[in-house]
């Protein structure tokens, strides 16, 4: 049943780190998936060392992606519950510090589902969505998009290409989707009517923090009047600044330059877009276009109404 401790911690915190294909949300729930079979193989010979390894592992993993809040956040939320681990016996410690993880995956869960009862009523039928990257909660709306004759832009998110995985989920629900290189935003951006896009960190002033291309992304919005719609789960947000903010960096080599003198590749994989380019913000408890105000939500026609100021200053 037990297994070795730290070479558990070890092949875990790796594969946390070098997961570049998960979104925020999704990576965050399989670490809490990761810590419930560790709290149940952990090799402790008493629930305070269960607790100790258990508080070890939590607290690498917050560590191990600096980009994302929400790894941080739901990390701290379970080391805030195992306060409450009971001590009396080890199979009552084990079962408590599952449940709890377990609990955490299930409110993610819903707060994505909450986003998404939220926001999928408000796009238009037949409405041109542009996206970037990869988001499971995008995703998730889009899916509701199926009998709406709505249509796809997409980018393919170089480097890590995240796109592709996007590319293949629509092609599965038959939504009329165009992939294209981020280098081609300023060809197409004029065709969206929305931005919807996912973050890995809402900072306290709403700037977003998410995969490299999304500042890009909002620009070429902002110069061409579409409203850029950010959906995420407040698990996601932080109360740090900008300039506190450490953009993960993955190594040069995946983006398959050859060796050239004096040429050095640089792989920074996420971007930081400014509040200011943020038309509206979206988590479980409902919108805000300022992001000083709580979130309310959604009249009737919140979207199409950002829609419709777009084409009529057109």
């Amino acid at each position: 049943m037990y297994i070795n401790n730290d070479q558990f911690k070890e092949r875990r915190i790796r594969a946390v780190k070098e997961d570049i294909r998960k979104g925020g949300s999704e990576l965050s729930r399989s670490a809490l998936e990761d810590l419930k079979e560790y709290a149940n193989t952990c090799d402790a010979q008493s629930p305070a060392d269960l607790k100790s390894e258990l508080l070890d592992l939590a607290m690498q993993m917050q560590l191990a992606r600096p980009s994302m809040a929400v790894l941080w956040n739901v990390m701290q939320r379970w080391i805030e519950r195992l306060a409450a681990m009971p001590e009396d016996a080890m199979e009552n410690a084990r079962q408590f510090a599952m449940e709890q993880a377990g609990a955490l995956q299930q409110s993610s869960v819903q707060a994505g589902k909450a986003i998404v009862q939220a926001l999928s009523p408000q796009i238009p039928p037949g409405s041109v969505i542009l996206t970037h990257s990869y988001s499971t909660t995008v995703l998730a709306i889009l899916e509701t998009m199926q009998t709406a004759d709505c249509k796809v832009i997409m980018t393919e998110a170089r480097p890590g290409v995240e796109g592709r995985r996007l590319a293949r989920a629509l092609s599965e629900l038959k939504i009329e989707t165009t992939y294209i290189a981020e280098a081609q935003l300023g060809c197409f951006i004029s065709a969206a009517d929305v931005v919807l896009l996912g973050a890995d960190s809402v900072l306290e002033d709403g700037t977003v923090v998410n995969k490299a291309g999304t500042y890009l992304v909002a620009l070429a919005a902002k110069d061409h009047d579409v409203p850029v719609f950010v959906a995420a789960e407040s698990f996601k947000h932080s109360h740090r600044r900008a300039d506190e903010i450490e953009l993960e960096e993955i190594a040069g080599d995946e983006l398959q330059l050859p060796a050239i003198d004096f040429v050095q590749p640089r792989n920074i994989y996420f971007d930081i877009t400014p509040a200011r380019l943020v038309s509206c913000w979206v988590d479980e408890n409902g919108a805000r276009t300022d992001f000083t105000n709580e979130s309310k939500a959604m009249p009737a026609g919140f979207l199409q109404d950002a829609i419709n100021k777009r084409k009529n200053r057109g």
